[in-house]
């Protein structure tokens, strides 16, 4: 997990912002001139983006994406209609469906989005102090035994990072550009946007940036199962296996590593083989 620094304060453009001892940045004092930083955050996540084929003469297809995932349907359950989710011996969704364990993901993933849940103005994770009010409302929506709320929490964990990591990426092209950032005020609070800004723009937030980019780049043998998870996959593969024994873990990599010719990806296939 990546981590940040809990100093009470921090260099921002020769003037310090203050972090309060819960993690949360709080705003500095005067305005200063905002300076783009050279580097963005890269948060490390396992799934493997479609862009191009190693050697493809072709040109990549450019696929179109629908927005966000808003869930609606689900924020709008009863307690009568709630979905049970049936858990694996460590605590991970494996059912009773994979199109169920695909929504709840992705529900998880609208909470990281919704700044009452999930505000984006503390420094990391742990410090977010809504923990309880996040499993709670889940629960409204889910029939989720209790040894499921650390996979909650955490899978919610990577879509708040993942999330800040696209607010900054949008943050720096707008500076790039010398646009307004309007389309970032119409997503996040002006408070805690102005949070975010301060903090990006701090020295220690640089370095950890660098560092996330350089061991970023280094991921070059990232499964490539889309939104499914590990724990679905050796469900899966537990349940086709005719003695229905635990798959192994050479098979279960061979298996998360299945290429579809009719896609492209960022990294070359060459370390997958080799393994």
């Amino acid at each position: 997990m990546e981590e940040h620094p809990s100093n009470d304060e921090v260099e921002y453009g020769g003037q310090p912002m203050s972090i309060n001892a819960s993690g949360m940045v709080l705003e500095r004092e005067a305005e200063n001139e905002v300076q783009p930083m050279i580097e963005t955050d890269n948060v490390a996540h396992e799934r493997e983006a479609e862009t191009m084929i190693e050697g493809s003469s072709e040109a990549p297809k450019i696929k179109k994406h629908r927005g966000p995932t808003k869930k609606t349907d689900i924020h709008a359950r009863t307690l009568e209609e709630r979905t049970p989710i049936i858990l694996n011996c460590y605590g991970q969704p494996i059912g009773p469906t994979p199109k169920d364990v695909k929504d709840l993901s992705r529900f998880l993933g609208t909470i990281a989005r919704t700044t009452e849940f999930a505000p984006l103005n503390y420094v990391d994770w742990p410090s977010v102090p809504t923990h309880d009010q996040i499993w709670e409302y889940v629960l409204e929506k889910f029939m989720i035994p209790p040894e499921g709320r650390s996979w909650v929490l955490e899978t919610v964990n990577l879509s708040w990072r993942g999330y800040k990591s696209k607010l900054k990426k949008m943050y720096l092209e707008a500076v790039e550009k010398g646009s307004n950032l309007d389309e970032l005020y119409e997503l996040v609070p002006e408070d805690e946007l102005k949070d975010l800004i301060s903090y990006w723009n701090t020295s220690p937030a640089k370095e950890q940036s660098k560092k996330n980019k350089r061991n970023r780049e280094k991921l070059d043998d990232m499964h490539t199962m889309g939104p499914s998870s590990y724990a679905a996959l050796r469900h899966k593969l537990k349940q086709e296996d005719p003695n229905k024994q635990e798959p192994s873990k050479a098979k279960v990599y061979r298996e998360s590593r299945i290429r579809n010719p009719k896609k492209t990806y960022k990294t070359s296939y060459g370390n997958t083989k080799a393994n």
